[in-house]
């Protein structure tokens, strides 16, 4: 099954700040499998697809590895976006999660 057809159906839950990036946007366009494939080719840059959500959670990867990502998006892809990813993460994240106020007021 294709990973779009799995999050259509429901079976995948994303968290959608981490694909709201133009970091998460690419990982969703190339897919992890393919980014863990490419840079495999090189041993010093292997990485396994943990640590590829890992970075999509807002842990930025290694500096080799993210000039690798800029050379692997054909440069669609800038250090500083790899680097904004984490920032602009939490504050979707915490833009979306304002706590609530319990009803009837203050307890």
């Amino acid at each position: 099954m294709i990973r779009d057809e799995a999050l259509a159906l429901g079976r995948f839950k994303r968290t959608p700040a981490r694909w709201e990036t133009e970091f998460g946007r690419w990982v969703s366009e190339v897919g992890v499998p393919r980014i863990v494939a490419a840079l495999a080719r090189d041993p010093d840059l292997r990485v396994t697809n943990n640590a590829v959500y890992h970075w999509l959670s807002g842990h930025a990867p290694r500096p080799a590895r993210a000039q690798a990502l800029v050379e692997l998006s054909g440069g669609r892809l800038t250090l500083d976006a790899i680097y904004d990813h984490g920032p602009q993460v939490r504050k979707l994240a915490a833009s979306r999660h304002r706590p609530t106020p319990p009803p009837g007021g203050l307890s």
